[in-house]
């Protein structure tokens, strides 16, 4: 299966929505969605100066 890069976005909310638990989606998406939640985990949006 080809990962496509919007999908690990899409696949990423609706894990932290819980919609969606991250061992339930397509094998080859379950460890590129793991990092970019951690990443985004690592720089919070509202950071403010």
């Amino acid at each position: 299966m080809k990962v496509k890069s919007y999908m690990i976005t899409v696949y990423a909310v609706l894990v932290k929505n819980d919609k969606r638990k991250l061992e339930e989606l397509p094998e080859a998406y379950i460890i590129p969605v793991a990092e970019y939640l951690a990443t985004q985990e690592e720089t919070p949006a509202d950071v403010t100066a």
